[in-house]
């Protein structure tokens, strides 16, 4: 493949992958590596999305004015998953990529389901305290593997029942955090593929682009219907993921 191609695609999925963060106010990450790695494989493919993903939540997390209140709050949340990510991140780049590939496959579709069938986890009420190390601990783990942020982070985030902004803000955070974490990894490991910074940047002007264009959406499209097409889709990208990396 051409490097114009490579641009190209890159662009396209980006683009795509911001439409959506503008519509649902999350899956830049989700998106872009899942269609980046049938393309670039795991690794590459995380590399890739880092810097747009840092560009595109750095805004999320600090508007809104709730950083310190939700800080005080979750910070036992957000550094076990930061340590884990770069833990497991130093794992991912020293290991054959086929089971952290089917992991990945696992987790979308998995979290697709999940998100169809409008699954949620009750008010944690006093189980917060030890609740919060332990999602953090296990998003981390995934995050590090998979380059995907959103299990199951996103499930106890939504049943602590944050106020709406408060909550993509609180997601904002975390998502920031553990992207300057893998970042943080992949550097460390010397894991960034030669030309990463040229995509990065294609992929960060057509993420904030896509997330323009996926707020205009929002307006006009029921968000209920956007959701079933998007996690449909989603399922179905994720199980042939999974199916690709256990078969020959």
């Amino acid at each position: 493949m051409e490097a114009t191609e490579f641009y190209l695609i890159t662009g396209v999925i980006f683009l795509l992958a911001g439409t959506v963060k503008g519509v649902v106010g999350f899956g830049l990450p989700l998106v872009s590596i899942t269609l980046l790695t049938p393309l670039y494989g795991l690794v590459d493919a995380i590399a890739v999305m880092l810097l747009p993903a840092v560009v595109t939540n750095f805004w999320q997390a600090v508007s809104g004015g709730g950083l310190i209140m939700l800080w005080k709050r979750l910070w036992p949340l957000y550094l076990p998953g930061a340590v884990s990510t770069v833990a497991a991140a130093s794992v991912l780049v020293q290991v054959d990529a086929q089971w952290p590939t089917a992991l990945l496959g696992c987790v979308i579709l998995v979290y697709s389901i999940g998100s169809l069938g409008a699954w949620q986890l009750s008010e944690p009420g006093r189980c917060e305290a030890w609740l919060s190390p332990v999602t953090g601990v296990i998003t981390g783990v995934i995050t590090g593997l998979t380059g995907v942020l959103v299990f199951p982070l996103t499930v106890y985030v939504q049943a602590l029942n944050l106020e709406r902004q408060m909550l993509f803000q609180a997601m904002g955070i975390y998502l920031l955090l553990a992207n300057v974490a893998l970042a943080a990894a992949f550097g460390w490991q010397d894991a960034f593929p030669e030309g990463v910074t040229r995509l990065a940047l294609i992929g960060v002007v057509a993420g904030l682009v896509g997330m323009v264009l996926g707020q205009r959406i929002q307006a006009y499209l029921s968000g209920q219907r956007f959701r079933r097409v998007f996690f449909s889709s989603l399922a179905v990208v994720g199980a042939y993921i999974f199916l690709r990396a256990l078969l020959p």
